[in-house]
């Protein structure tokens, strides 16, 4: 019989880099950022305490990998080929997508995100930043969307924006809070819906 052929260095490397996101994210889930460390994100992925250092060089680099990532998947595309009604509701249905391929990583980030209330150093600022920037391309998209033809909802963007942000981070919370009674992945379907509806008129 053959043995299986060794892993390469670079799954090696995927692989440790995914479970050190995913031990740092639990941990900062359980105790807040400015109460984890390297050491301790090390030790609970399974590896040394020199680990974080060695990959990323820090506890802050470890993070934003892990907030560049999640941010990537949610993020207003930019393609030229897009109408702005499909911009504004990308971002809802890549959430949804997050949902169906790794419900457990998308609850562990959320946690993040709403780790950044209690924390008052670097990650309520990077969280705040990313808040920003989406709400921003999600205003553009609205104001492109209505240039286009494809937005009839003539409602400012600003007011757009800021409402699709607060629900989508209701809906977030709420599942965070009890995912057993809340099934995310048709609270978006329906929440993409309806946003569709409204902004095209046809509600």
């Amino acid at each position: 019989m053959s043995t299986p052929s060794r892993r390469s260095q670079r799954e090696r490397v995927e692989e440790s880099s995914r479970r050190l996101a995913e031990a740092a994210i639990e941990l900062i889930a359980e105790k807040g950022y400015s109460n984890t460390t390297a050491q301790e994100i090390g030790i609970r992925a399974g590896y040394s305490r020199a680990m974080v250092r060695e990959r990323f060089g820090s506890k802050e680099a470890l993070l934003e990998v892990i907030l560049r990532d999640y941010e990537g998947r949610i993020d207003v595309p930019r393609e030229p080929d897009t109408s702005g009604l499909q911009r504004a509701l990308a971002p809802i249905l890549a959430l949804r997508d997050f949902a169906a391929e790794d419900p457990r990583l998308l609850r562990a980030v959320l946690s993040l995100n709403f780790e950044a209330l209690h924390d008052h150093d670097v990650l309520r600022g990077r969280i705040r930043a990313w808040l920003v920037q989406l709400a921003d391309g999600i205003r553009k998209a609205v104001v492109e969307g209505q240039a286009d033809g494809s937005i009839s909802d003539h409602r400012d963007a600003d007011e757009v924006g800021s409402e699709l942000m607060a629900t989508g981070i209701g809906y977030a919370y709420a599942w965070i809070l009890d995912p057993r009674t809340v099934d995310f992945e048709a609270v978006l379907t329906r929440w993409h819906d309806l946003v569709a509806a409204r902004l095209t008129g046809s509600a």
